[in-house]
């Protein structure tokens, strides 16, 4: 097992409120000190903004962030892109601005970015760390209209016009206490500065977490309007040389599967599995954005085949990285889950919200 793979599982572990023993408690105390240093630079730097010594920059168009307060998969990427489309549906020219974390250097490949565009294949994806040269690279070069700030929350650089705020049902207060202790990028004070909170993955959960859930959004953030979604598996998409066919749901119940994942929240796929009636001989989680390599392959497929399994899946972020690395042919059939994106409660708001902020508040449907 590779050591950040090692490293990762064993993190979800200590921080899990599940979890109690006397080593897990030790690991937990052990962390509380870099934690409370990393909250003491977050506090800082966020001060910094907030009293105007650091500088904040206007871009030339509206800027719509899609963000989060922890770490880890809350399915940003999926988001930007319905966002993208949102706006393309209506008429306007949309660029997402993206800083490029977790791109592969061996095979080239960014997958956050590159699922982006195969979800919203005709919205330019502008990379560069500097977020506000993008945004000037893509009004100027790109000729965009709005911007989607893609994993913005914490850049506070640019100015924006809505901030919207993804939280996981599954995770949604990332254990309560700031990294490496638990997930928070920053304290849960700062949900106050968002301009619409959008709960992912409620489908997930029991109908009492989301209610709880919902509570305690409603005292952290006073006045903040939320919107809450769920994904739904929509079919297969096969994978490697001479793969053109999607499957239907019957092959991922029908089945037997060996599944893997490499992202930010593993027990998402889990459940989604299981909850499509998924029969896993196997999930094997590696740590996000893993940097997989030809002999993980191999491995999962001999490993599946030892298992008796139908083929081997795993998630769309993943795919863009493995589909390179499967034999061809593979000795078993490699798939994709492939995801849609639906609201339950707080869509109408939110489209208001975001087209108030793009300065198209009076635009009738398309």
């Amino acid at each position: 097992m590779a050591i950040g793979t090692a490293l990762f599982r064993l993190h979800r572990t200590v921080i899990s409120q599940e979890r109690r023993g006397l080593l897990i408690g030790l690991a937990r105390a052990g962390l509380l000190v870099p934690a409370a240093l990393y909250g003491v630079a977050v506090r800082a730097r966020n001060a910094c903004y907030r009293t105007g010594l650091a500088r904040v920059h206007r871009a030339s168009v509206p800027v719509i962030s899609v963000g989060n307060l922890s770490a880890g998969g809350v399915g940003k990427t999926p988001f930007a892109a319905w966002l993208a489309r949102f706006l393309v549906i209506r008429r306007m020219r949309p660029a997402i601005l993206s800083r490029g974390y977790g791109r592969h250097a061996r095979l080239a490949v960014d997958d956050e970015n590159a699922l982006l565009s195969a979800l919203a294949p005709q919205v330019p994806v502008v990379v560069d760390p500097d977020r506000v040269l993008a945004a000037r690279r893509a009004a100027e070069e790109q000729g965009a209209e709005v911007l989607i700030l893609d994993d913005g929350f914490q850049h506070r650089r640019l100015a924006r016009d809505l901030d919207i705020v993804l939280i996981d049902a599954l995770w949604p207060f990332g254990a309560a206490h700031i990294l490496p202790r638990g997930l928070l990028r920053e304290p849960l004070s700062a949900l106050r500065r968002a301009g619409f909170l959008v709960v992912t993955r409620a489908n997930l959960v029991r109908p009492e977490q989301v209610e709880t859930t919902a509570r305690k959004l409603e005292r952290l953030a006073p006045g903040v309007p939320t919107a809450w979604c769920a994904d739904a598996v929509r079919g297969l998409r096969p994978l490697g040389a001479g793969a053109e066919h999607g499957q239907g749901l019957s092959l991922l119940r029908e089945g037997r599967w060996g599944a893997f994942c490499g992202i930010g929240n593993p027990e998402g796929f889990a459940l989604t599995l299981k909850q499509s009636g998924c029969d896993a001989a196997f999930l094997t989680v590696y740590s996000d954005h893993e940097p997989y390599t030809p002999k993980q392959m191999r491995l999962l497929l001999r490993r599946a085949a030892e298992a008796g399994c139908t083929g081997l899946v795993t998630t769309e972020k993943d795919a863009v990285k493995v589909e390179k690395l499967l034999p061809a042919p593979p000795s078993l059939p490699a798939y994709a889950l492939q995801m849609e994106l639906h609201f339950t409660k707080g869509s109408d708001a939110l489209a208001s919200a975001i087209l108030q902020a793009v300065g198209k508040g009076g635009l009738t449907e398309p």
